[in-house]
Formats: structure tokens, C-alpha cells, sequence
């Protein structure tokens, strides 16, 4: 299995399909960094009422709050709200986070 050129981007889509496939509606989830985790949000058009409860995001959750797939309305802490402890994107993505009353950022830090 080849990890550079055209192979990883192929490797990189069956993994984020198949992971997309374990996630049911309603599910939290804890987003990461890097090709993967960017790649799932892409298959998750189809599911309903995910959450995200993580260290951070990106640009890719605005296209699925926006799509009415990321409500969070199942989340049982925080419920409505995207919580994070940071957010790693474009400047969209900052103007979106911007006075957006669905998001909340924690420190994350131990007191």
C-alpha cells in the first residue's frame, strides 16, 4: 500500500468512508487534526443530529451545522452548543466562531 502521491488520498477517502460508516445519528463526536478526521466530515451528509464535543475543529463543521447534520440537540452536556478547547482553520472559520452563540470554547488546562 503506497503512503505518498495518489495512494495516500485514496487510502486516506476508504478509511474516512469506512469510519464515516461506524458513526450512528445522534452520535458526539471528538473531531482531530489532519487528512482523516477532515475527510470523514465529508461522508457524514447523510446522518442527523451529530454533536461535537473535542479538543478542536475546523472549517469542515461549518458546512454540516449549515446542512442541518451537526445539531447537537442529542448531546446530554451542553446540549445545542459545539464545544471545544480551540478551533484551527481559515478566516471563514474564525468569522463563523465569531459572537456564533452555538459555540463555546473551554480552557482545557489542568487547575
Amino acid at each position: 500500500m503506497s503512503m505518498g502521491g495518489e495512494g495516500a488520498d485514496e487510502t486516506t477517502e476508504k478509511i474516512a468512508g469506512f469510519i464515516a460508516e461506524l458513526i450512528p445519528d445522534g452520535a458526539t463526536m471528538q473531531m482531530g487534526i489532519g487528512a482523516i478526521p477532515d475527510a470523514v466530515l465529508k461522508y457524514l451528509y447523510n446522518k442527523r443530529d451529530l454533536g461535537v464535543h473535542s479538543e478542536l475543529f475546523s472549517d469542515g463543521v461549518i458546512d454540516l451545522v449549515d446542512a442541518g447534520v451537526m445539531t447537537n440537540a442529542r448531546k446530554t452536556l451542553h446540549t445545542g452548543k459545539i464545544v471545544a478547547g480551540f478551533i484551527i482553520g481559515s478566516r471563514r472559520l474564525y468569522n463563523w466562531v465569531d459572537d456564533n452563540p452555538m459555540i463555546e470554547l473551554h480552557p482545557t488546562e489542568i487547575h
